[in-house]
């Protein structure tokens, strides 16, 4: 007679000294680069920041775009009704911070220029809805003092009034730190900056000592020699001397410096110690590639963007500007092809809204104008839009001790940059997208750590500018990490190999490159690439593995072997595999560091005493771990139907054996008793296992067993990479051996336990 049985297997599987940096965070007058680049501190991302009043001369203002700031905020005329619109690009919101709008200044003078600022801020359409200001004196009168008909009148006002105090700006608590250190330094006396307060005269007072700090701090990059260059430029050549009335001089760039330029731009600075007159930079060997910053999505600016940044110290200007109409600041570009351009010829870059971008625009955005001794008194100011109209005054300008004037010289004439005042400052002219966008200091694009290894107050020597780390030959999971830091690598084995990099900034002194993996000797690294003569160095280090001292074998793991929960229930879930797995790491602490080859005291350094020099020559660590598994994907139920006429039970499942270390492993399978209790879907317990045989062929291989409680191998120890191996159950049942409690056509099921084993060497 036929029966036919439901057998459903369930597989219960069960887990079983003091270190040396490039960068002098302490000594430093902004933020170091962990906050981020604010090489002009707390006025590094504003057109015009002035730490004290900033009046906007409106009546020849057609457009006024930017981002500005100052202690007090005031219009010198009317305008609020003249239709015209103000600050349309909205992502310089908020497009005005200040301590005060003096509305109700005792001061009558004052007053009426707040007044005026007043209604522009209280007109509709004079501001577009999305621009927002962060006044602190309004916002303190709509808290605490206007009424419900105040407020009413003072309805536009409100609307564009952000609910925060110039102390929440993010350029400001950016700079808290510098700000308090900067007034500590040039008052002599201690300031704790509350941003809660109604009254934010406090961060102009510090924002000014900050501004003289920064200025006097680029102009002592000049203080024993007229130029000095970073190695990212190969010469300075003075045609004209810069303490004259015509200065002229040459800047020629490194070959190919634009593929280091992300990490070390070329920086330039240059003392005019007289009155000049006319001023003539000519650079040489630059690559003249173009970025457009978008002002709106139809509408875009170009600068270069592998200009050198030059930075000019006016040292010879005290009480007025010697620039005046006429004077020439004259640029000249000589592309990596030789071609010469100037404003008058070889130009052909247009802006968006098809205007051309003269050579001053495109080189704007990388030059400071800074005057740390001139001087101006109250009412008082310094004119930058004056010069010759086809050669003005470009880059922006920073002067702690004077005010500065933005001229009304026309639509068309006006000099690019950004305006950074420790007093007053007064713009009379139209700040249009281009001038604005094109012109601002690009400040992204040059940190502190790049300025402070250049100081030449600070110890010259070479160093790691960074360390690289990626996998295979395609350089995948790339990661980077700078000079002295301790960082943590994750691999994943079966990736490739972790290969490294590593860029050196050898500042024209012979180093040495030594390295130490997991705690062993120290040793030299020589590499064909070490060249002193060059700006930065790329050294190729190959396969961690294949340096001395590299754990290349050993893995780690909780154990050597894993299983899963006996009491899963395969009923309830939808998947039909599942997997046991270990992952096995293996570990390696890697240090780099650069020494010169002889210590100050002249010391030969050597791989036996570097040891000796840690506490000055920070090294960089990183942790590294690859991991991989120890994998078997299963069956999660076996379902064995018996043909008509016949007593044999037969199922044949897969299973997928994953082994990235190619460490021995084994698989193994017992019965298990952890459940006794029918399964979700109603399937019963065997009563018994007594009679459950069955045949296992694996690679053609057939072994006959007994299902037991004993775990029998069924995969004997094996090193494959990934393989899949047939496991053919073939179950031979005699009816006369059925426990009385089966029945065919019900279903039934054995727990079954299946173990992993693996190794922990890899091969």
């Amino acid at each position: 007679m036929m029966r036919k049985i439901i057998i459903s297997f369930l597989i219960g599987l069960g887990l079983g000294g003091l270190l040396w940096q490039t960068v002098y965070a302490e000594d430093l007058p902004f933020p170091d680069s962990s906050v981020g680049n604010y090489v002009f501190g707390v006025g590094s991302y504003y057109n015009a920041f002035a730490a004290g009043k900033l009046t906007i001369n409106s009546s020849p203002i057609d457009t006024l775009e930017g981002r500005y700031a100052a202690r007090q905020i005031v219009s010198a005329v009317d305008t609020f009704n003249d239709g015209k619109v103000w600050n349309k690009l909205s992502q310089f919101s908020p497009v005005y911070v200040a301590n005060e709008v003096p509305y109700q200044s005792t001061d009558s003078s004052l007053k009426t220029t707040g007044q005026n600022l007043f209604k522009i801020f209280n007109t509709q359409d004079k501001l577009p809805d999305a621009d927002k200001i962060v006044v602190n004196n309004l916002r303190d009168q709509l808290q605490h003092d206007w009424t419900a008909t105040e407020k009413q009148s003072n309805a536009v006002l409100i609307k564009h009034l952000a609910d925060e105090n110039v102390g929440d700006v993010n350029y400001f608590k950016d700079n808290v730190a510098s700000l308090e250190a900067a007034y500590q330094v040039e008052e002599g006396k201690s300031l704790t900056l509350d941003p809660t307060k109604a009254d934010a005269t406090d961060y102009f007072d510090a924002a000014a000592d900050q501004i003289r700090r920064i200025s006097d701090y680029y102009a002592s990059f000049n203080d024993k020699q007229d130029t000095l260059a970073n190695g990212g430029v190969d010469g300075v050549t003075v045609q004209n001397d810069l303490s004259g009335t015509n200065p002229e001089v040459t800047i020629k760039l490194s070959d190919d410096y634009d593929k280091s330029f992300d990490d070390t731009p070329p920086m330039i600075f240059l003392n005019l110690k007289g009155s000049p007159q006319n001023v003539t930079i000519n650079i040489e060997n630059m690559s003249t590639s173009v970025v457009n910053t978008a002002a709106t999505s139809d509408s875009s600016y170009a600068t270069y963007q592998y200009a050198p940044y030059i930075f000019v110290n006016w040292t010879g200007v005290k009480t007025s500007m010697p620039f005046s109409w006429g004077s020439a600041y004259k640029f000249s570009v000589t592309d990596i092809s030789g071609q010469k351009i100037t404003n008058a010829s070889g130009d052909d870059v247009t802006n968006s809204d098809g205007s051309k971008a003269t050579l001053n625009q495109l080189l704007s955005s990388h030059i400071l104008n800074n005057f740390p001794n001139a001087t101006t008194a109250d009412g008082s100011y310094l004119t930058a839009d004056t010069g010759s109209s086809s050669d003005l005054f470009a880059g922006s300008i920073m002067a702690p001790d004077a005010s500065i004037r933005v001229s009304n010289v026309g639509s068309t004439q006006f000099f690019y940059g950004s305006i950074i005042s420790g007093k007053d400052i007064l713009i009379e002219n139209n700040m249009l997208p281009a001038r604005v966008i094109a012109s601002s200091f690009d400040v992204e694009h040059i940190s502190s750590d790049s300025i402070s290894e250049l100081d030449p107050s600070k110890p010259q020597v070479p160093a790691i500018s960074k360390v690289t780390l990626s996998q295979g030959s395609t350089a995948t999971n790339s990661k980077t990490v700078g000079d002295g830091a301790t960082a943590d690598y994750s691999a994943q084995h079966a990736d490739g190999a972790v290969t490294l990099t590593a860029r050196v900034i050898p500042r024209k002194t012979p180093y040495q490159l030594f390295y130490q993996l997991n705690g062993k000797a120290w040793r030299l690294l020589t590499n064909s690439a070490i060249d002193a003569t060059q700006s930065s160095n790329e050294l190729d280090l190959g396969k961690l593995t294949d340096l001395n001292d590299a754990n290349a074998q050993t893995l780690t793991a909780t154990g050597k072997t894993t299983t899963q929960a006996a009491d899963y229930d395969p009923t309830q879930s939808a998947d039909t595999t599942q997997t046991i797995s270990a992952e096995l790491a293996r570990k390696n602490q890697l240090k780099l560091v650069v020494m010169p080859l002889k210590a100050d005291s002249g010391t030969t350094i050597t791989a036996d005493n570097v040891s000796d020099y840690l506490s000055t020559y920070a090294p960089t660590t990183v942790n590294i771990a690859e991991t991989g598994t120890a994998a078997a994907t299963l069956p999660t139920v076996f379902d064995f139907e018996m043909p008509t006429g016949d007593t044999v039970l037969t199922a044949s499942p897969t299973v997928q054996v994953t082994n990235d270390w190619q460490v021995p492993v084994s698989l193994s399978l017992a019965a298990s008793t952890a459940l006794t209790t029918p399964l979700s879907d109603g399937a019963q317990p065997l009563s018994s296992i007594d009679w459950v045989r069955y045949t296992a062929t694996v690679d053609a291989v057939a072994t006959a067993h007994h299902l037991s409680t004993t775990a029998t191998t069924l995969l004997p120890a094996t090193s494959p990479p990934t393989t899949t191996k047939q496991l053919a159950f073939t179950m031979t049942i005699d009816p006369a051996d059925y426990p009385a409690d089966v029945q065919a056509g019900k279903r039934y099921f054995v727990p079954f336990t299946w173990q992993l084993n693996y190794g922990l060497t890899a091969k």
